[in-house]
Parts: C-alpha cells; structure tokens; sequence
C-alpha cells in the first residue's frame, strides 16, 4: 500500500499535473480541476458511505473480521466498492494520458496494478470465507473492471475532443481525486498495517522508483 502510494503520488505530479500545466500554460485551470477533483472524490465517497449498509467505505480495509460489524463478508463487500470508487479517477487519468500521449503512461498504470492487487486479494478473501462463490467474486471483479474501463474510455473521448485547457482541468481534475483517495484510504490502510516507519520508507521507495522510470 506504502509502495503504491508513493508510486501514485509520483505519477500524479509528473505525469499529470506537470502536463496539465504544460497543456495550458497557466495555473487556474489546472487548480480548478485539482480542487474540484479532491472534492467531488470526498463528497461522492461521504455520500456512498453514507448510504452503505457496511458503513464507511473511506475506512473499508480496516474492517477486518468482525469489525465492520457483518464479518468478513461485510469487509470483502466494503473492499470491492471502495476499490470500485478508487479505480474511477485512476482509470480516467489513464485514458486521458493515452489520449494525449499516444501510449500508455507506464508509471501510472504500475501504480494502479500495485495498488489495487492487494485489494483484490482482501476482498476476495473476505467474501469467499463468508460463503461466496468463487464464480460469484469473479463476476464482481469482472463488473468493477468493465467500471474501470468504461472510466479510461470516457477520459480518452473527452480528452480527444477538448481545447487544452479544458484538457488541463480534466488531468488536474483525476490528479485531485486520487490525491484525496490516497490520504482517506491508502495510506492510512499502510500505516494501520505496518507502521510509521514502513509507510514513510514504502512512498519514498514508490515515488523514486516512478521518477526514475519517468526519466529513464
């Protein structure tokens, strides 16, 4: 988680906000978009979390067992709609990146393989010891994959259509989402697991490796 979120934090500097800036040469669009990104991912994961029955989806990996208050099904449940609404910025970060590249930005999607993978083992985890079919999970992480896809295609059309500063509020706008993901679910999920001290080691280690890769 640490890893991933350093790698992350890289990404969206380098690779998104820098271009965002680049795109439209001036800083406005580019804080436009960052702040509304942070805010609709809060708002959008407060109302989601209000309206579930396994309560905070901002907390969803530490409900572990019984903690989330219906077992580990609650908590593989929780799991797979955070990761759900983490994938969404992600995703349409990526697109847009393609969009405007012409190739794939490789750091970040490292960073989006790195970080969900050990939500997709929690997840499944949980849900299987809880009775689930096998059959059953893989359909879910089918259904949140096509979500995921369906989120790069958006960023890729809308980035292939827009003048460069709209294209800059939308770059900016993913930038902010994931930023806020990071700090209420990430790498809080890395400090309750490992401590201070792996976390701050994990995203130092994450983000020199992606700047290295970016400039490599």
């Amino acid at each position: 988680m640490a890893f991933g979120s350093g790698v992350l934090v890289a990404s969206l500097a380098y690779s998104l906000i820098e271009e965002a800036f680049k795109m439209s040469q001036s800083i406005l669009p580019v804080i436009i978009g960052f702040v509304s990104g942070g805010l609709a991912f809060t708002i959008a994961n407060y109302y989601l979390s209000r309206r579930s029955p396994q309560g905070n989806i901002r907390h969803r990996k530490k409900s572990h067992g019984t903690e989330a208050g219906g077992g580990k099904d609650v908590s593989g449940t929780a799991i797979l709609v955070g990761s759900v609404m983490d994938n969404i910025p992600e995703n349409m970060a990526l697109g847009i990146s393609l969009a405007i590249g012409g190739s794939v930005d490789l750091v970040l999607l490292a960073a989006i393989f790195i970080s969900n993978f050990p939500e997709g083992l929690s997840s499944s985890e949980g849900m299987e010891s809880h009775g689930k079919s096998k059959k059953l999970i893989l359909l879910l992480w089918t259904g949140a994959i096509c979500i995921g896809t369906i989120s790069s295609a958006i960023g890729f059309t809308v980035s292939s259509y827009t003048e460069p500063n709209v294209l800059a509020i939308a770059l900016s706008f993913a930038a902010g989402a994931i930023l806020v993901m990071l700090g209420e679910s990430m790498i809080p999920e890395a400090y309750e697991q490992g401590g201070a001290s792996i976390v701050g080691l994990g995203i130092m280690v994450g983000f020199s490796l992606a700047f290295i890769l970016g400039n490599v």
